[in-house]
């Protein structure tokens, strides 16, 4: 223990590694005759950048990033940010679970699930742990039968592996990040399932006249390399375009050129855009593509229907008003969006086919309540351009580590050697219907959009859920109607979680196992961007009593009688050797080809440990561990940098279609309506075309009467939860440096707070229909007025004798609002706000930690 107290007190401690001697007082140098170890930096942040960690008798005592090589555009350095340098305090903190722990007021026979949340904590064994969990499976299962078990998750490619070789599991499925972008977009409208891999190369943007932000904010979305990339390319003289509710940092960054809209309004914006690029078009010329358009795509006109078309409708005369009578133009939008009509005009200009344009977007505005049609509007507005396929011209996401940076990775991880698992029960329940339908037992099912599975017709269906397991998510937190969650886990027969502290999950369940982090495996790889391909190894034994996800699950499925062996039938070292061994990286040569990334000789397998064979790679095992990974070095005008997205289909349109029904991007599309009128989550009757939808919550609801310009009603304002650096969506709001750094306030239009009397740092009481949160105001002149932001994924911290959360968790004010093509509504709700009349807050800083008094 005494190792595990060093490495304790070492990861919560200052930066300096320097100590004086008792004999001379002179400094010391802690890290002299250390090694340095590549550590794994694993949440879902969107970076995947480089750390390295000094070790020196099982204590860290430095960190570091990426300093193999000298930096350079070309060849750039992988830098971790604020967050991976946090680490540390993730393994070592001392809010670490330190063994297996009980809810006082559960038993078998007793659940008492209404003291979820409330209740104090005892230690258990690992033994007592799983038996307790075996037992309960075991009864649940006979009496329900295995649909009785509910994964909080979002799609089945995260999955339970115990219950999985059990039997199977009911799954939920939310559009989480990407929302509409997952509904079968490359079957329908011709765009990639979240409009992946279709990015330009990086070096290419350095071509674009302008780049174009909607809705995305890479410099906290995407930590690491983009925003290196994006600087460059404004030194270079491309300009910058953001559409976004706040003048992000990233449009600082880039001294960006705003254009405010309402959030959940896009969809009006972008048909006043391609409205006005119409006119522009008649008026001056050369705004339009109109050979791209005759070419690439079909049912912008008249005179390019699909022929699967059922009813005689095309996009241009939805625009014209020649179907409800509304003329769609710059003037209609401006009203619903916010965004002057002078500045739809510039921005219709500034996109047209004379300039070559980077249309970018990352998902916020595609995780609406009405906003389908934002994929196929953004692609046709990209069209109208003639934006694709070419070199300067780009329409694609901007997402996590390939933010714009696109094209077919050049180093890739291999196989670890463990089979896939099939889950026997294929009820998936949608995101927001979860709590209800653990409540109520009915849901709809409508598709399982993270496994490959896509959006489906809709189906009535029924469930009743008795146990609730939390694995590797945090769906409870981060998923939506969190007030409603809580009350169905309170409804529970057991709930289980493995966790590494007492986060949300932990708190509303009645076993928590002590899970590793992964700086206590063995080691794995970590896909980054196309360049790099991240390596980490161990760093220190696994502290007190936690156990790895291999290690825990095997015991379960060891008590309820299945052999583990058919799930892990090799360790966890070998897996990890095998991934190493079969990574790949494309051949030097024109080919296209990949061969063996990693030597591997009779001596590393032997001093491993495993099986193998030795082979002949680009880089030693050793060169490829202590490097913590490797990078395709990239020179300018390299091979790599000729990747174009969707070039091969602009060059033969014919011999390498689309995956749509007519080969090309369907502006009109058939397949589209067709689905999401099969769904059957709302009575709305979805047109072929990219239409505008008044939201069932949004900007239109804010009003009493539903009506734009009328009395305000009791919700005024429309809130939306932006991903903030504090957090990698709920990972590291434990950890006291950021919590210092980033205070987590609630964001508000300077001037709508000065009409309340709210000045900076006022403790602010912000509630919706579903619930309500104390946070401090930020007041800001870089917020468009009317929009309230509360940042994403602050752990709840509910007072019970108030009922309000005091952590301001985004979540616990949304409901189960969904849209009719089944997308969760993050970022369009409805809400009020108040200077608070009640204590002042704290600051999140000065919170105690979740630290269990186990006696």
């Amino acid at each position: 223990m005494a190792g595990v107290a060093g490495l304790a007190a070492t990861g919560c401690s200052a930066e300096s590694s320097l100590e004086t001697t008792e004999e001379t007082g002179l400094p010391v140098d802690l890290a002299k005759g250390g090694e340095w170890i590549p550590a794994a930096c694993w949440h879902n942040c969107g970076g995947r950048c480089m750390n390295k960690v000094m070790v020196k008798d099982g204590a860290v005592v430095r960190q570091k990033t990426d300093d193999t090589h000298e930096d350079s555009f070309d060849y750039p350095q992988q830098r971790g940010c604020v967050r991976g340098k946090t680490q540390q305090q993730q393994c070592f903190g001392a809010d670490r679970l330190k063994y297996p722990i009980k809810r006082k007021g559960w038993s078998p026979d007793n659940p008492n699930g209404e003291l979820r949340g409330k209740d104090e904590w005892e230690r258990i064994s690992w033994d007592e742990a799983i038996d307790y969990i075996a037992g309960q499976f075991k009864t649940i299962k006979e009496k329900y039968g295995n649909q009785a078990f509910l994964l909080g998750s979002y799609g089945s490619r995260l999955a339970f592996s115990p219950l999985l070789a059990w039997g199977g599991h009911t799954n939920t499925a939310d559009t989480t990040s990407h929302g509409a972008y997952l509904l079968n977009t490359a079957n329908t409208i011709g765009v990639p399932r979240t409009d992946a891999g279709v990015c330009n190369d990086r070096t290419d943007m350095l071509n674009a006249d302008t780049i174009v932000f909607y809705a995305s904010n890479p410099a906290w979305s995407a930590p690491g390399t983009p925003s290196y990339h994006y600087i460059r390319a404004k030194e270079a003289g491309v300009k910058f375009i953001t559409v976004d509710p706040i003048y992000t940092a990233s449009a600082q960054m880039l001294d960006a050129e705003w254009i405010p809209i309402r959030t959940g309004t896009d969809t009006a914006f972008l048909l006043g855009v391609a409205s006005e690029m119409i006119r522009l078009d008649k008026a001056e010329g050369n705004v339009v593509d109109w050979d791209f358009l005759d070419k690439y795509t079909v049912g912008f006109d008249a005179d390019h229907k699909p022929e699967d078309l059922k009813e005689d409708v095309n996009f241009l005369d939805y625009l014209e008003g020649k179907y409800d009578g509304v003329k769609h133009d710059a003037e209609w939008a401006s009203e619903i969006c916010g965004v002057p009509t002078d500045k739809i005009t510039w921005f219709a200009r500034e996109i047209g086919k004379e300039k070559n344009v980077w249309l970018l977007h990352n998902f916020a505005a595609a995780r609406c309540n009405g906003c389908e049609n934002v994929p196929q509007l953004f692609m046709t507005i990209g069209a109208m351009g003639g934006h694709m396929g070419k070199p300067g011209n780009c329409v694609a996401n901007n997402y996590h580590a390939n933010a714009g940076n696109g094209g077919p990775s050049l180093v890739k991880a291999g196989k670890t050697g463990y089979p896939s698992l099939k889950n026997e029960i294929d009820g998936v329940i949608p995101g927001p219907q979860v709590w209800e339908a653990c409540m109520t037992g009915k849901y709809r099912m409508v598709g399982d959009w993270y496994s490959g599975k896509g959006s489906q017709a809709g189906e009535d269906r029924t469930c009743d859920i008795h146990c609730i397991i939390h694995d590797e998510n945090a769906y409870l937190q981060t998923g939506p109607n969190m007030k409603r969650g809580i009350e169905a886990h309170r409804k529970m027969d057991f709930v289980l979680s493995k966790a590494q502290f007492m986060t949300t999950q932990a708190m509303y369940s009645d076993i928590v196992l002590p899970v590793t982090t992964q700086w206590e495996v063995p080691g794995g790889l970590s896909a980054s961007n196309r360049e790099f391909l991240f390596c980490f190894k161990q760093v220190t034994e696994p502290l007190y009593e936690a156990k790895t996800d291999v290690q825990i699950n095997s015991l379960i499925m060891e008590a309820l009688g299945v052999d583990p062996k058919t799930v892990y039938p090799i360790s966890e070292k070998q897996a990890f050797f095998n991934s190493i061994a079969t990574a790949t990286v494309i051949k030097n040569d024109d080919s296209g080809k990949f061969e063996t990334l990693v030597t591997i000789t009779d001596e590393d397998i032997a001093e491993w440990g495993v099986e193998g064979k030795p082979q002949t790679g680009r880089v030693t095992l050793k060169e490829f561990i202590s490097n913590g990974g490797y990078q395709v070095e990239r020179k300018k005008g390299d091979k790599y940098s000729s990747f174009i997205g969707y070039s091969d289909f602009i060059k033969d349109p014919e011999g390498k279609p689309l995956t749509t029904k007519s080969g090309k991007f369907e502006i009109t599309c058939q397949a589209k309506a067709d689905l999401f009128n099969s769904i059957g989550l709302c009575d709305h009757e979805y047109a072929p075309y990219p239409e505008y939808i008044v939201p069932t919550l949004g900007y239109e609801t804010t009003f009493k009467d539903g009506k734009i310009g009328g009395e305000k009603g009791e919700y005024p304002y429309l809130l939306f939860n932006p991903h903030y650096f504090r957090r990698s969506h709920s990972v590291f709001d434990n950890c006291p440096w950021l919590r210092e750094a980033w205070a987590n306030p609630v964001f508000l239009n300077a001037s709508d707070a000065k009409e309340k009397g709210i000045e900076n740092g006022d403790t602010v009481r912000v509630w919706t229909k579903y619930g309500e949160v104390l946070r401090k105001a930020c007041c800001m002149e870089n917020l468009m007025p009317g929009e309230v932001g509360i940042p994403h994924g602050s752990w709840v911290r509910v007072n019970e004798e108030t009922g309000i959360d005091e952590g301001g968790a985004d979540n616990y004010l949304t409901g189960n609002d969904i849209s009719g093509g089944g997308v969760t509504s993050y970022n369009n709700n409805n809400c009020n706000f108040e200077k608070y009349d009640g204590p002042a807050l704290e600051d999140d800083c000065n919170i105690d930690a979740r630290i269990l008094d186990l006696g």
